[in-house]
């Protein structure tokens, strides 16, 4: 299938998006999420159905997909569009452009006959089915999980860690291996969404590397602000060959060690008093589904 939108050009077949017949340097998760703009316009996706589509079996937070919109637009205005093509509907989520979306054309492709133009069409029966289903899968889910659990949390965790990381791709053994052991890892990519989320939920532990895009000393800030402003969750820097300065000063700053290899990360992890501060809310957070515990135990 190819998606025309006059100056945008989606080959869902062949993963490519370009602009004025130019290919565009982007990711599988950056075409995904132009497929699941047009294939559900006019309806908006919500933040929760964008994290469901485009990292599932995955724990992240719903800044990954307020950075991949925004790196989305990047792209398209980098490339020369001045057209707006992401339209923000404040609580109900994101979906594409009106006056783009008025230009969508699609093309089934043909071994046989080449490219054959066909109207698009959106009957609202395939749209109220859609919609139903998806209400129930939510319904359900809901359901089924137990009331002190993060989304996307397993059941019966022994903590939580929030894991800072601008290229969270290269933890995947580690978080894999936590997992394992019934630890909910957390990702998030820079120091102002990991200070966002430390305020509002409860983690047992805080991983973070050290440099972080053009910020050589991100994770010494984090620890920082996190000591300033009285937070003394269990802080660990991993990272590859810290000089011993960078070492001293993360360990002055109130981190509890500095790692340069799995062994020895977990090695300093034993040391974590896993639970003490998942059981409670912090004292100014409502019970909201996010935060609820469940006192049932």
């Amino acid at each position: 299938m190819i998606y025309s939108l006059y100056p945008l050009t989606l080959d869902v077949q062949g993963r490519s998006l370009t602009y004025k017949g130019c290919k565009l340097q982007c990711d599988e998760r950056t075409l995904m999420l132009f497929q699941l703009l047009i294939e559900s316009y006019p309806e908006p996706l919500e933040t929760s159905a964008l994290l469901e589509k485009l990292w599932p079996n995955t724990v992240v937070s719903s800044w990954s997909v307020t950075r991949l919109i925004s790196d989305a637009r990047k792209l398209l205005k980098d490339a020369g569009m001045e057209e707006s093509v992401i339209q923000t509907l404040h609580g109900r989520g994101y979906r594409l452009e009106p006056e783009l979306a008025a230009k969508l054309q699609s093309h089934v492709q043909d071994s046989n006959t080449g490219a054959v133009r066909v109207p698009k069409t959106r009957p609202l029966a395939w749209a109220a089915l859609a919609a139903s289903l998806l209400v129930a899968a939510i319904v359900q889910y809901v359901g089924q999980s137990p009331q002190g659990l993060l989304i996307g949390e397993p059941a019966n965790v022994k903590g939580r860690i929030l894991w800072v990381d601008d290229h969270p791709e290269n933890n995947t053994a580690e978080i894999a291996r936590l997992r394992d052991a019934n630890i909910a890892v957390y990702t998030t990519l820079s120091t102002e969404e990991a200070l966002m989320l430390l305020s509002m939920y409860r983690y047992d532990a805080v991983i973070s590397d050290m440099g972080r895009s053009d910020d050589s000393l991100a994770g010494l800030k984090l620890v920082e602000s996190l000591r300033q402003s009285g937070d003394q969750t269990p802080f660990f820097l991993y990272t590859i060959l810290p000089s011993d300065a960078q070492r001293q000063l993360v360990l002055e700053h109130g981190a509890q060690g500095v790692a340069v290899d799995e062994t020895a990360l977990f090695a300093l992890l034993e040391r974590v008093n896993w639970g003490i501060k998942s059981t409670a809310p912090r004292e100014d957070e409502r019970n909201t589904p996010l935060t609820k515990t469940d006192t049932s135990n």
